[in-house]
């Protein structure tokens, strides 16, 4: 089965948004015009400022399960995760998106893949969720 999820490039999207804000607040530091104006202007900035962080991080990534395996297509990397090797999923819930979290048997790290909401169409992320419960994933509300 094979699901296209909207994801967030998390370390880009971070260093865009606030790279964005200290710039345009830099900027206006060098004008001459009053603080309370400076601020206003600098407030009505942060929507853009988000709008084109996240156009500029997003990616829509493509999760096949095949085989007792899932395979996760980002930002032209593969992420292959053998089902016998996950001990459960974490999907932490977020205004912007979801953090899942893939936790491993074993001493293994654990995989992390920002799911974006933020000025994205529906993606079939819920399906997919569906599909690992019935593969016996446990998944946990964070």
């Amino acid at each position: 089965m094979r699901y296209q999820i909207n994801t967030l490039h998390r370390g880009r999207f971070i260093w865009i948004l606030l790279g964005s804000l200290f710039f345009v607040g830099y900027l206006l530091s060098l004008t001459t015009l009053q603080e309370i104006y400076k601020i206003l202007i600098l407030l009505f900035c942060i929507p853009v400022i988000m709008w084109s962080a996240v156009r500029f991080s997003k990616d829509t990534s493509t999760w096949e399960i095949i085989d007792n395996k899932i395979v996760i297509n980002i930002f032209g990397k593969e992420i292959l995760l053998p089902i016998d090797s996950i001990a459960y999923i974490k999907n932490h819930i977020r205004s912007g998106g979801n953090l899942v979290v893939f936790h491993k048997k074993g001493k293994s790290g654990a995989t992390r893949i920002w799911r974006n909401k933020i000025f994205a169409n529906n993606d079939q992320f819920d399906p997919l969720i569906s599909h690992l419960k019935e593969l016996g994933i446990e998944i946990m509300i964070g």
